[in-house]
């Protein structure tokens, strides 16, 4: 096994934390952003029958 040293091993750490973040960060801002298109366009498709 490799022995990495404990700075090493803390700024890799930070670095994969810092890495996951932004990407669920990203995900989430994209679901967000595709939720506000669906709300601001008019909906299409079959008209509503009352």
């Amino acid at each position: 096994m490799i022995h990495i040293p404990a700075v090493d091993q803390a700024l890799l750490l930070l670095l994969i934390v810092v890495c996951l973040g932004t990407c669920l960060v990203r995900a989430f801002w994209e679901l967000e952003q595709v939720r506000m298109r669906r709300i601001a366009s008019p909906p299409r498709g079959h008209p509503k029958h009352d």
